[in-house]
């Protein structure tokens, strides 16, 4: 999908290009294929669970923006897995990076960014040398994300901004929009930042320039570290694109309140994990006797005309909107729903279904309302197990 891709289920990933290859709809189609899928178990558990340090999603404030603008960035990350060795323990301390700087590379190609980067981190070289990395410049912003229980969406911001020349520095196509591209790169690091070796193998893509290290300097894996990037747009027509407006989350067709002394109360689930990937689909004797909860992300009809789409006939084409759920603890029966296709429109019916965990205690619920042109809105709520 468009925009920023963390790490599924814990793997890091980069994101797939937004407009590099300007014409995103084949992308989105291919994501949304997914939906006819059945939901079935398997020995792994879903992409939907967030057991380990997951990058949800990052949305930028300004999706498309104008040269010289400031556009502010929110990530959205949960840390699922804790410390292995005491799992009561909760959420990790995560340190969160920034880097901006890398504007319209050649063929929109992410990684000749990568130098771009090592200039940036250059003066942190002394640091990294010591096992760690600090806050730089106006380009490079590390932060702390604490662990938090409550119902305060878990988002970090960060701030940067267009060059005037953004879409005058590279020529106009003849068969496509003028446009300029901004990279911004993240991560998310259960453990201490460090610098790394960008140097490639011959014919290889570079890897990302920071590593993530555990307190004896050994790098960790997609568990505890998530790398990633997202794209901002500006376009020479000056268009613009709006993240989709969401109204929140229902359970069992109730709005689930923000307020964590008004979150609603559902019974436990006594299958085990082991128990739930069982072989079967969803809905079978594998989930019998417990309640299985209608978990909708309210978002109606809110899919933009996009400026270069059109029907056979000439007629504008809407963007397309899905929906993607999660959740900390318990499963979810299909972890993504279509809001709105670009040629049939909305579709009121995008619902999940999402089944308690076995344990008491709250559970963390998301919805990621995405359109194909790389806007994006995280709405978070906790229920009660008990």
């Amino acid at each position: 999908m468009p925009g920023v891709r963390p790490g599924i289920a814990g793997r890091p990933t980069v994101s797939v290009t937004r407009a590099s290859r300007w014409r995103r709809g084949v992308l989105a189609l291919a994501a949304l294929g997914l939906l006819a899928l059945p939901h079935c178990a398997a020995s792994w558990d879903s992409s939907s669970k967030v057991n380990a340090l997951r990058v949800l999603g990052v949305s930028a404030d300004r999706p498309y923006a104008l040269p010289g603008e400031e556009v502010t960035l929110r990530m959205t990350v949960h840390d699922g897995l804790g410390d292995p060795a005491d799992p009561a323990s909760g959420p990790r301390s995560v340190q969160i990076l920034w880097l901006a700087g890398c504007f319209d590379p050649v063929g929109d190609l992410y990684y000749l960014c990568y130098e771009d980067l090592a200039a940036v981190l250059a003066p942190l070289a002394g640091g990294a040398a010591e096992g760690g990395m600090s806050a730089a410049s106006g380009l490079l912003q590390i932060d702390l994300a604490l662990p938090q229980s409550s119902g305060v969406p878990d988002a970090h911001a960060f701030t940067f901004t267009l060059p005037d020349d953004i879409i005058t520095r590279r020529p106009a196509p003849e068969d496509s929009p003028h446009y300029g591209i901004a990279y911004v790169f993240f991560a998310a690091c259960a453990g201490t930042l460090a610098l790394a070796d960008i140097q490639p193998a011959e014919g290889a893509i570079p890897s990302f320039p920071v590593q993530c290290l555990d307190d004896g300097g050994t790098p960790l894996g997609p568990d505890s570290f998530v790398p990633g990037y997202t794209q901002v747009y500006a376009f020479a027509d000056g268009r613009g694109n709006a993240n989709p407006p969401v109204d929140g989350l229902a359970l069992d067709a109730v709005p689930v309140a923000e307020d964590f002394a008004q979150i609603p109360v559902v019974p436990a689930c006594p299958l085990t994990d082991d128990e739930r990937r069982q072989p079967g689909c969803w809905g079978t004797a594998a989930y019998e006797g417990c309640q299985a909860h209608r978990l909708e992300a309210l978002v109606g009809a809110v899919a933009e005309v996009d400026p270069d789409g059109t029907t056979g006939t000439g007629a504008p084409l809407r963007e397309a909107v899905w929906v993607s759920y999660y959740a900390d603890r318990g499963d979810i029966a299909q972890d993504m729903a279509l809001v709105s296709d670009s040629v049939t429109g909305y579709r009121a019916e995008h619902a999940t279904e999402w089944v308690a965990p076995a344990q008491a205690g709250p559970a963390t619920l998301w919805a990621v309302v995405r359109d194909q042109r790389g806007g994006s809105t995280v709405v978070r709520r906790l229920v009660r197990v008990e």
